[in-house]
């Protein structure tokens, strides 16, 4: 005779600890029997039940850091078995494949930390035991109550977390222009004619302001018409570097100056990236506080 749930729920509040490890022991035995493609209890473990009803619904939360999506579950008290939640996500409402629908699970879980850079999502849970169907999916939304809410993961840092609370001020303006050779550009270099980032001297701060630097007037040549490049100084090699990766791989010695778009032919207006917070913490000509 399979052993069933039900018998040992009484102990969820006389004797927490064994509870917890008869539930964790009946989680092994319903993930062996799915491997071999056993029914591991059938719905007849539940008194008199040939099919259970979904679990109450679940909150949960969604943030996104450095890359990173955390999710985590709170399940409903009034759930008595261990509840099943699968969570999925789209870039759009539709939670289809042409919105790169993303699912996880479901499983006993009740936290995810999913790895996807630069990406911004919807997000849904639903919830079962493992004999019932899901309930009704529950939708991310902001904590005002307002209509679903995507969420934007950030750019990915390799750094340690605690590393990463350590913020810079950027004061620096970058310009992207395309002009004739011989053409001044905004630091007062000549073009060359081809697309080109620069900026003039400036200051930046890292360490929460325990650190200033002084970077020099800097231009960088011959890069791709139109393209958009994520801008940083390298404080390991005293140099800037840029690429069109959009951040994802900006390491931990660089301290993020701006995201600038090259005019795509000879002649066109500059764009400018770059500025920073002011005295006040608010952050004034597209500049912004960022991980380092």
């Amino acid at each position: 005779m399979p052993i069933a749930r039900h018998w040992f729920l009484p102990l969820r509040q006389t004797d927490p600890q064994t509870y917890q490890g008869l539930t964790a022991l009946m989680d092994y035995m319903e993930a062996l029997a799915a491997a071999v493609g056993v029914e591991p209890a059938p719905a007849a473990q539940v008194s008199g039940a040939t099919a259970l009803t979904p679990p109450q619904p679940a909150s949960f939360t969604v943030t996104g850091a450095n890359g990173h999506f955390q999710i985590q579950v709170s399940n409903n008290s009034a759930n008595l078995q261990p509840v099943y939640h699968e969570v999925a996500s789209c870039t759009t409402m539709s939670f289809d494949a042409p919105g790169g629908l993303q699912v996880y699970g479901p499983e006993a879980r009740t936290s995810w930390d999913i790895t996807d850079p630069g990406a911004t999502r919807y997000w849904r849970l639903r919830s079962k035991f493992l004999n019932s169907g899901f309930n009704a999916p529950q939708y991310f939304r902001t904590a005002n109550g307002a209509g679903p809410a995507a969420v934007a993961s950030g750019v990915l840092s390799a750094s340690a977390a605690a590393a990463r609370m350590q913020r810079s001020a950027n004061y620096v303006t970058v310009y992207g222009e395309h002009l004739s050779a011989g053409a001044s550009l905004a630091n007062g270099d000549l073009s060359d004619g081809t697309p080109t980032l620069d900026f003039a001297s400036a200051q930046v701060v890292k360490d929460g302001g325990a650190t200033s630097l002084t970077l020099p007037k800097t231009t960088v040549r011959g890069l791709t018409a139109g393209a958009t490049y994520v801008v940083a100084w390298d404080t390991a090699a005293s140099i800037v570097r840029c690429s069109t990766d959009g951040g994802q791989l900006l390491g931990d010695t660089l301290i993020y100056l701006g995201t600038v778009p090259l005019p795509a032919s000879v002649g066109a207006p500059s764009s400018s990236a770059g500025g920073g917070p002011n005295g006040t913490g608010v952050a004034t000509n597209g500049g912004q506080y960022v991980f380092v």
